[in-house]
């Protein structure tokens, strides 16, 4: 066997000599599903398409390259895709814990460092509406809330000279509201509700990449520390995610 085949082959061997935990956990038992049986096969597909793309190259025309290099990227849509539902998972099975988070200065350090990876802008703008509470709450969680919120207000902003982000804070109907909000390309509010479901997207991949999965862990992340969350938008006009956490986590 060509070394290659045997490395593009190898993923599927070392995990079927693996077994998934029996704990009776349907969401462990999902993952392991996923990571064991469907990532692997699909390694190994890309693997053999790289493996002929190296010893055909010269041997095939234009179209047929193209329709190799499809594959590959078709593959690595699909493990991006696989990683992310592992990435639900895990944190769907996690128990939130309580701490102490500077949530302003968390929406601040991950706005700059994502905003990092868009060069093409002229300039990305993070503005604080209104002076944002300690909170408390699971910071790792919170994290990956901001982290996905922030993603998506960079993503849908990056046709703008100048990406505009506000965040803020305020009370409303008896709630502690905190939102993120961009000048993006919005969306109709139609389409709203469905924007949290597992893989709804507004966009197509040749708009602006992404698996769906973004906002269904910001929903499932909040609504685990206890609160809920929501969004709005205008076509042209931007999007603004919001969300509550309980009146007694915020440290006023």
């Amino acid at each position: 066997m060509d070394p290659r085949e045997h490395e593009a082959f190898a993923g599927i061997q070392e995990q079927e000599q693996k077994s998934p935990r029996d704990d009776g956990h349907d969401l462990q038992m999902l993952s392991s599903t996923i990571s064991h049986e469907i990532k692997a096969p699909v390694r190994a597909i890309d693997g053999y398409a790289r493996i002929f793309l190296e010893d055909y190259r010269d041997k095939i025309d234009e179209d047929g390259l193209l329709l190799i290099s499809n594959i590959r990227t078709i593959c690595g849509e699909t493990l991006a895709m696989i990683d992310r539902l592992l990435e639900y998972t895990r944190l769907s099975g996690v128990e939130p814990v309580k701490e102490t988070v500077n949530l302003q200065q968390m929406i601040q350090d991950v706005c700059d460092e994502l905003a990092a990876g868009y060069k093409s802008k002229k300039a990305t703008v993070l503005k604080f509406q209104e002076e944002i509470p300690f909170v408390l709450c699971d910071g790792t969680l919170m994290h990956q809330v901001v982290v996905n919120l922030v993603s998506n207000a960079l993503k849908f902003t990056r046709e703008e000279q100048t990406a505009v982000i506000t965040a803020g804070f305020h009370p409303e109907n008896g709630e502690d509201v905190f939102y993120i909000r961009d000048n993006g390309v919005g969306f109709d509010m139609e389409y709203s509700q469905n924007l949290f479901g597992m893989f709804q997207r507004m966009h197509s991949d040749d708009e602006f990449e992404g698996s769906g999965v973004g906002l269904s862990i910001v929903k499932k992340l909040i609504q685990a520390m206890g609160g809920r969350v929501w969004i709005t938008g205008e076509v042209g006009k931007g999007a603004c995610v919001y969300f509550t956490l309980p009146p007694g986590n915020i440290l006023k």
